[in-house]
């Protein structure tokens, strides 16, 4: 697969991947969807994969971090995630720094694009790039 084809195609899917995350509010542990009364006001979404192959790395530890407060998640299966911090409604996405980690892996770019832009929901979409590390 050519490099540009494979940008088109991981694209598309961030995209489709975006619309399903808003498309509900995140229902939390014991409560029921009705019970919230607030919005999810941003999110993180995205994807860990491997350096070279673009294939998911799953169980990989994202943190989203905003001074002192931290929330994190881990990859599923097919290596996405989805987080969504409640470090206010008035903090915007650019100020919030997302990193990715797993043992054995070393990580070589977190990128970031901004899929929305209206005023009460933002989405990014933070991908991340590891590489196994190498033995000595």
């Amino acid at each position: 697969m050519t490099s540009a084809r494979r940008n088109i195609t991981l694209t598309i899917g961030a995209a489709a991947f975006a619309a399903a995350v808003f498309s509900f509010r995140p229902a939390h542990s014991g409560e029921l969807d009705s019970e919230r009364d607030e919005e999810a006001t941003l999110a993180f979404v995205g994807s860990t994969r491997e350096v070279g192959t673009l294939a998911p790395v799953p169980g990989v530890l994202v943190q989203a971090e905003l001074g002192k407060l931290r929330i994190m998640v881990r990859s599923n299966g097919e290596g996405v995630y989805k987080l969504i911090p409640s470090f206010g409604a008035d903090v915007k996405g650019d100020s919030v720094t997302i990193s990715c980690s797993k043992d054995g892996y070393d990580t070589v770019d977190v990128s970031r694009r901004e899929m929305s832009s209206s005023a009460s929901h933002e989405l990014v979409v933070a991908e991340c790039l590891l590489a196994p590390k190498t033995s000595k």
